[in-house]
């Protein structure tokens, strides 16, 4: 039996799907272009990017940290210190919006409650994308049973062909921009400079394969 085919006995489920996607709340697109440009310029010129933390209590964030270094080395790479806080601040910042009454008590935002902030293509330890506007999304918290990583089932599959799709018309201009970064600038040197990530810092060869692995997703296009 699944809990969710019980729901849509009561909530027709294309609706459903229309109406959660409707509540999403996205940063405005006037805010989202000037950011990208920011977030590009820090890429390439001596800029500071964040990223998530790597690996059990973010004990092998280093290992991202070097491979940055070997990929752009004019780049400073930092741990985002909550793991959420540089997400939390933009999408208060860019937005009507804000998670806690503290962040919108001197600018007028409205506090908004069980939603969530979600990075819609993930990737969150690939610093031009951790802090994309268009990355992120405040998002109802009932939706993640549809769009976790953990999620199963036919329903789950249906929205997330749904969402994605939406995703990537929305976003088209943004993804194709970013894909071309990682086939111009990362694609032709990440393998060179994962091994001398591995010389640099050696961890035992499952870790660091896993690492390898992970490293390839987080750089890879959209």
């Amino acid at each position: 039996m699944d809990a969710y085919d019980i729901l849509f006995t009561k909530y027709n489920r294309e609706d459903f799907f229309k109406d959660s996607i409707g509540a999403i709340i996205f940063i405005p697109e006037g805010e989202i272009r000037p950011q990208w440009e920011k977030q590009k310029e820090r890429l390439f010129n001596k800029g500071e990017l964040f990223i998530r933390g790597y690996g059990r209590d973010a004990k092998q964030t280093e290992l991202f940290f070097i491979l940055y270094k070997n990929l752009f080395p004019a780049l400073n790479v930092l741990k985002d210190s909550t793991n959420n806080a540089q997400p939390t601040k933009l999408l208060s910042e860019l937005t009507s919006y804000c998670k806690t009454t503290d962040e919108g008590k001197n600018d007028g935002k409205e506090r908004i409650q069980n939603y969530q902030i979600s990075h819609l293509f993930g990737r969150t330890k690939n610093p031009l994308l951790f802090t994309a506007a268009w990355n992120m999304a405040y998002v109802p918290k009932y939706l993640d049973p549809f769009t976790g990583h953990e999620s199963q089932g036919d329903h789950s599959k249906a929205f997330k062909l749904i969402f994605d799709s939406l995703l990537r018309k929305q976003f088209s201009e943004y993804i194709a921009d970013y894909n071309e970064i990682i086939r111009s600038h990362v694609k032709n040197k990440l393998e060179e400079a994962l091994d001398k990530t591995k010389k640099e810092k050696r961890y035992n060869k499952h870790d660091f394969a896993r690492f390898r692995k992970d490293a390839q997703h987080e750089l890879s296009e959209i």
